[in-house]
């Protein structure tokens, strides 16, 4: 049934350019992939086989991501992201770099206390989850050392993550402002029976009289 219905809409399509470049019809395919897989492999595909089909089925919780195209909200969240993909990529190179420090110098503070820094990598995970503000608590400084360091750690944190918040969340609203006055604009057009077209004009339509977001 699913794979009749990406058939369906490719056929229906009126541009399968544009219906292949679109990423929730991909993953509409890679949700249905799996079964057809096991059809075509069988039970006598080996070891390697059964384990490449039972990754292969991890893809149909892809399926949910087809709520997705139903919320314009979450569509909104998207977008979002896509214009903040350059400050979320600073933000994680940032995290990188902070964790592989910060681990390796409590690794050095801590590696005679017995308190689980027993290696870099093991101390770097501390400084990820602490760098985050998670905390899981598995690892914890026991020298007055390594906590007065955690605790810098702990307060350099808090202000690396709120300073990208805030270009984030103002991206947000002004994308917000603009899906808002789409949709007056929209609701305008239909209220007085003038054409869309494609909607590729919204923007630049004639704004409604006094309605200002």
């Amino acid at each position: 049934m699913f794979f009749s219905d990406i058939c369906l809409r490719f056929i229906s399509s009126p541009s399968k350019t544009k219906f292949l470049k679109e990423i929730l019809n991909w993953f509409d395919l890679l949700a249905v992939l799996p079964f057809y897989v096991e059809l075509l492999l069988g039970e006598n595909s080996g070891t390697d086989g059964m384990m490449a089909l039972r990754v292969l089925r991890l893809f149909r919780i892809t399926r949910v991501l087809k709520l997705i195209r139903h919320s314009q909200q979450m569509m909104l969240m998207l977008l979002v992201l896509r214009n903040c993909f350059s400050e979320l990529g600073i933000l994680f190179c940032t995290w990188l770099m902070g964790a592989l420090v910060f681990g390796t110098i409590m690794h050095y503070i801590e590696v005679d206390a017995e308190s689980g820094f027993d290696s870099v990598l093991y101390s770097c995970w501390w400084a990820a989850v602490t760098m985050t503000t998670v905390g899981y608590g598995d690892m914890v400084p026991k020298t007055n050392i390594g906590k007065t360091f955690g605790s810098m750690i702990l307060f350099i944190s808090m202000i690396y993550i709120a300073l990208p918040m805030t270009l984030i969340v103002s991206k947000f609203n002004t994308a917000l402002e603009d899906w808002k006055q789409r949709e007056r604009t929209i609701s305008y057009y239909k209220k007085n029976n003038i054409p869309l077209n494609d909607g590729s004009n919204i923007h630049t339509s004639p704004v409604l009289g006094d309605n200002k977001v």
